[in-house]
């Protein structure tokens, strides 16, 4: 992205730096002279829905590096490239803090607005749930319901499902959430609003069964249907 907007990220011997990751670990130096002129007069407001700084325990590497296919092995040595980015950056834009909550986010994409442009992180799930005006819905409702591709301890960190049901409690209302799968760290998700979530996958299947538009409709429609029976039950009583 900084690439594209002029920023030069080079080698040690002058060159370009390819895109992406792999880019950082031959990255020597970052040149601002060609920066578009415009971006100096821009604002970002950036949707940001996790809390993980740039590097470490908690950093892009370790903690989403993983669902990309990374091993342990490129995971540590990524987060050893973007180190030393963080440090190269810092010399430029003395501000620059890859500690800073949120910097981690989109694979560092949080520490590049915050260190090179006008931006400010926010919450992603807050901005949408103001322009959508769902906070009014809830208040009506009589169970609220969410969902994500994956349940998992990133959820908890702030996501779109743990972002409605913050909002849902507000209101004491019960939130279900249903999803393509679950992680064992899913249980956070309890302690952030959602009653109960369910995994839709009815059977073992590959990974492309599962992501087949028509199938995964199927599954969700029967796993809500059998957790509504359910529900039904509970509420004649």
């Amino acid at each position: 992205m900084l690439q594209a907007l002029g920023f030069d990220f080079l080698d040690s011997e002058g060159r370009q730096v390819s895109f992406g990751a792999q880019g950082l670990e031959h990255l020597s130096s970052i040149d601002t002279s060609h920066v578009i002129p415009e971006l100096c007069d821009c604002e970002f407001r950036i949707a940001c829905d996790v809390t993980n700084p740039l590097c470490g325990d908690l950093g892009c590497s370790a903690v989403f590096g993983p669902q990309k296919g990374a091993t342990p092995d490129i995971i540590t040595q990524m987060d050893e490239w973007l180190k030393n980015y963080a440090v190269l950056a810092k010399d430029i834009f003395p501000s620059a803090d890859p500690e800073q909550s949120g910097t981690g986010a989109a694979g560092g994409l949080g520490f590049a607005f915050l260190t090179f442009t006008n931006a400010t992180l926010e919450s992603g799930i807050n901005i949408v749930l103001e322009e959508t005006r769902l906070e009014y819905y809830f208040k009506d409702a009589d169970i609220v319901i969410t969902g994500e591709g994956r349940l998992d301890g990133q959820t908890a960190m702030g996501k779109a499902p743990v972002g409605v049901a913050r909002l849902a409690k507000k209101y004491h209302k019960p939130v279900l959430a249903f999803a393509g799968s679950v992680t064992k760290e899913a249980t956070e998700c309890n302690k952030n609003g959602i009653d109960a979530f369910f995994p839709i996958l009815r059977r073992i299947s590959s990974l492309e069964e599962a992501m087949n538009p028509q199938n995964a409709k199927e599954n969700l429609a029967d796993t809500a249907e059998q957790v509504f029976r359910l529900w039904a039950v509970k509420s004649e009583k």
